[in-house]
């Protein structure tokens, strides 16, 4: 017998859909709204009295109940037009609010490392999210690599000298997120879901520590995307080809091999204007972009020679160099807290007006002074902190938002 339903009916039917599907999303809104004022890790947080809580409860043990609360009750339910599909799955806003509760533990323990223990580490951990994220061995291709975790397989690369302290920081914090979250779901039935907070990658744990690490030195906030896949070894060190820059020797002749040359995934500190230009455009950044994230060197230190064992100055082993007792900032007052300071001294430089030893710069700061395209940023950036602040957050949101899979940011 053929049942026959009536146009009306069929609109009846669609209305009902829609509005359960309305009430989903308005479900996950306030899901969503909930996590984020219970367990944002904003700077007032820290040591501050919580509205409902014992205002003599540490911070810790406050997110702890928060967060055994939640695991302890099933967050929402939701349905899939396909159980297999896990795609939709994984960009639903539905869905992606499990991530919440960890990147919540993630940013607060970060930035209370930083501010409590040790302020120097902001600098080392954003070089550490850096160089995880610009990683990307296929010259004219920058989706292969990049913001992957493979960093914790590239420590000998002598470009990642210095960066064992700050990882293992984060691998702390990854491994203690780790234990604190549950599985992203638990199957009721094939076409049922109950959600759960979700423990994060490894590559979006650092990711998020890079962020941290900015807004815990006073710079400003930044907010990405999650659900970054681990890579489980090293990416490669350089390129599958070369990036030329050619320039004109006096007799002619053409000079391949020149400081605008590109050849590993990490950039050079001796590239020139055109270098910096070729490295940073393959990886989708604007000159005013790049010349932005230039401006983390307020945070940066130098290893040095000073105080280093006799030992040492004879062989300088990893280890040596790793360990170094005196390391020196690229601009010597307050070291551990970001600004636009940077472009101001970098300016200074330029007109030979600093101190000595007020300023440690490398080829690639000088580079942005001696030409005249990026200096124009350098200024500008000099007299607008916000303006500077902007337009790194975009760039960083950039540089390692380009394996993630959410459409959310946290």
């Amino acid at each position: 017998m053929v049942q026959v339903v009536s146009s009306q009916s069929r609109k009846n039917i669609l209305r009902a859909k829609q509005s359960k599907m309305v009430a989903l999303i308005t479900r996950s809104s306030l899901l969503k709204a909930a996590i984020a004022s219970s367990l944002t890790m904003s700077p007032s947080f820290i040591g501050s009295d919580t509205a409902g809580t014992n205002s003599n409860a540490r911070p810790e043990s406050i997110l702890k109940e928060q967060s055994d609360e939640l695991q302890a009750t099933p967050l929402i339910s939701f349905e899939l037009p396909n159980a297999s599909s896990t795609r939709i799955a994984a960009q639903n806003p539905v869905t992606e609010s499990r991530y919440a509760p960890a990147a919540a533990f993630v940013r607060r323990e970060i930035t209370r490392i930083i501010r409590e223990e040790n302020p120097a580490l902001a600098g080392s951990i954003l070089r550490l999210a850096f160089h995880d994220a610009t990683v990307r061995s296929v010259a004219l291709d920058p989706t292969v690599g990049g913001a992957d975790g493979s960093i914790r397989y590239e420590l000998e690369w002598p470009e990642n000298r210095g960066l064992s302290k700050p990882l293992n920081v984060v691998i702390k914090v990854y491994e203690e997120q780790l234990d604190r979250f549950r599985s992203p779901y638990e199957t009721n039935d094939l076409d049922r879901y109950t959600l759960l907070p979700s423990p994060l990658s490894f590559a979006d744990t650092l990711a998020l520590s890079g962020a941290a690490a900015v807004e815990a030195a006073k710079g400003p906030s930044i907010q990405v995307q999650l659900g970054r896949r681990d890579s489980e070894a090293a990416d490669n060190r350089f390129l599958d080809e070369p990036i030329m820059g050619f320039t004109t020797m006096d007799g002619g002749g053409i000079d391949q091999e020149t400081r605008s040359t590109i050849a590993s995934s990490l950039p050079s500190a001796g590239l020139d204007s055109l270098g910096l230009r070729n490295y940073f455009g393959r990886l989708g950044l604007t000159e005013s972009e790049f010349v932005a994230l230039s401006g983390a060197h307020d945070l940066g230190r130098h290893v040095t020679l000073l105080g280093m064992p006799k030992n040492c100055l004879k062989n300088l082993t990893r280890n040596c160099l790793e360990e170094a007792p005196v390391l020196w900032p690229f601009v010597t007052e307050d070291p551990d807290t970001m600004s636009n300071r940077y472009f101001a001294t970098l300016l200074r430089w330029n007109k030979r007006e600093i101190e000595y030893g007020e300023a440690a710069f490398i080829p690639t700061d000088v580079a942005l002074v001696v030409d005249d395209g990026l200096k124009k940023h350098v200024i500008a950036y000099a007299s607008n902190e916000k303006l500077f602040f902007q337009r790194f957050r975009t760039a960083y949101q950039k540089l390692v938002d380009s394996t993630a899979t959410s459409r959310s940011r946290f």
